[in-house]
């Protein structure tokens, strides 16, 4: 264990009802139930819907559908995850919709159209929920994809305006391969690149920001920590969001991506060692306002697809000095 190492709690995590690419889980009313319940008596207090309707090919989901509840209380996953949070007292940032098919057609005024008509309208059903405090911009991508920063300047516009009352979310990933699909951004590259063309213009508009941190190795040599470049990613882009008036949060991923050489299949992400784990919040904690992550459901909770998920979560309690006897406590 590090000495005189201060480390933040994760606070919040991404709830994901739409894409699979952490693990099915096929969770009941109970299992969500008792996720809420460890959620809650971890201090993870904040929830964010990454996104409530996805397009591709003409093909649509939607957590809206009714055949995603096979239980009396909830007509679908989206209003449990409201009533949820109500009950247990969570703050929800709303994400809202993506389409491919927009992307790819360079249809990126139509994006901004769909994000528009979405809003208006899960507002109207939503909005006297007491979670709901703030609106997540859903689309993640590099700068140079899509108009991606002409459609989440447009959005987050469109949100200030309409719902004032609503505090503003994003989460883009750092490093981020260039256009030549070879080299990568530097933190002074993206911060130079974002900062010109997003972030300064957004500035007033954006309230938080918790980047995808997508670094997972941690260096150490002869048992001697080695620099894995996080601290200077936060440090560069604390200078940027303070320079805008943006908080900055960090979004730790503790699913893995897949390594160079092991063999993984490149859209298969299971839940992240947990030294690797260690090493982000280690990073983070001196650096950033607050700690969330994607995602406790299918990387943390002993309900998922993915077997070391219950003892992850174990390990993440030790870290933080906490009994993880909790866990037996709620899932048995």
């Amino acid at each position: 264990m590090l000495k005189n190492t201060h480390i933040k709690p994760i606070t919040g995590t991404f709830v994901n009802m739409l894409i699979s690419d952490t693990g099915i889980v096929n969770a009941g009313l109970k299992e969500w139930e008792n996720d809420f319940k460890m959620m809650k008596a971890i201090g993870m207090d904040h929830l964010f819907v990454i996104r409530t309707e996805w397009e591709q090919n003409g093909r649509h989901l939607s957590a809206e559908d009714p055949r995603s509840t096979t239980w009396e209380e909830d007509e679908c996953l989206l209003d449990m995850v409201f009533r949820l949070a109500d009950k247990y007292e969570m703050t929800l940032f709303l994400g809202g919709p993506v389409s491919i098919t927009n992307l790819h057609n360079g249809d990126w005024k139509k994006e901004i159209d769909n994000n528009k008509r979405f809003y208006d309208r899960a507002m109207a059903k939503y909005a006297h929920h007491p979670c709901l405090k703030g609106l997540y911009v859903s689309l993640e991508a590099l700068p140079w994809h899509f108009n991606f920063l002409d459609i989440c300047h447009g959005v987050l516009k469109y949100m200030r305006s309409s719902f004032p009352e609503m505090k503003t979310f994003m989460s883009p990933s750092f490093t981020g391969v260039h256009g030549d699909m070879k080299s990568y951004y530097t933190p002074e590259e993206w911060c130079d690149i974002y900062g010109r063309y997003f972030f300064e213009p957004a500035a007033g508009l954006l309230d938080y920001c918790a980047p995808q941190d997508t670094i997972a190795i941690p260096e150490c040599e002869m048992g001697k920590i080695g620099s894995n470049g996080l601290r200077e990613w936060y440090t560069e882009a604390g200078k940027l969001f303070t320079k805008c008036g943006i908080e900055l949060w960090s979004n730790i991923e503790t699913f893995q991506r897949p390594f160079p050489g092991h063999g993984e299949p490149s859209g298969v992400f299971r839940q992240s060692d947990y030294r690797t784990l260690y090493m982000k919040l280690a990073e983070a904690s001196p650096l950033v306002e607050r700690i969330i992550t994607y995602e406790y459901f299918s990387c943390l909770s002993p309900n998922t697809e993915w077997g070391s998920s219950r003892r992850l979560l174990a390990r993440y309690l030790e870290i933080l000095g906490k009994d993880p006897a909790i866990i037996d406590e709620i899932f048995g």
